[in-house]
């Protein structure tokens, strides 16, 4: 009674194994399967990581553009080459989705000395931050600088 008992669970330990080498053998499946599962995440990080730096890059241009604008209106006093500047410096984006304040906004009412502030809105609208936010997000730049000429 005791060798049966002993032959059976070897018999079973060794079906097992046919078992386990059945499966061990199939690893090239095993890998395409967890490849298939995971392209998925690494792609939406490689597209968010994408859209984040394409983020930054508009964000720089735009305080490079106030930057600007506020350096005209503090040394010419103009309004309109200001702006005019600004739409240059940031020709790589659209036009249209721009929006800029200079305060004060009279070129009259400025005098040497005072402090002269130009906002830069601009309305960024990517793919992936649509889907996560609903709309449209706004990036903003400000620059200050005091008047040198009236």
């Amino acid at each position: 009674m005791g060798n049966s008992f002993k032959f059976k669970i070897m018999e079973g330990i060794n079906k097992n194994k046919k078992k386990l080498k059945v499966l061990a053998g199939n690893s090239d499946a095993q890998a395409s399967l967890e490849f298939v599962l995971v392209i998925p995440f690494i792609i939406l990080i490689i597209l968010a990581v994408s859209h984040l730096g394409l983020l930054v890059y508009q964000k720089n241009i735009l305080e490079q553009a106030a930057r600007e604008g506020a350096r005209i209106v503090a040394t010419t006093n103009s309004n309109s080459k200001a702006v005019s500047c600004i739409k240059e410096v940031c020709s790589d984006l659209e036009q249209q989705k721009l929006d800029i304040k200079i305060v004060p906004e009279s070129s009259s009412s400025r005098k040497v000395g005072d402090t002269i502030e130009v906002v830069i809105s601009y309305s960024y609208g990517g793919s992936m931050l649509k889907v996560f936010s609903g709309g449209n997000n706004l990036i903003k730049a400000k620059s200050n600088m005091r008047m040198e000429c009236y």
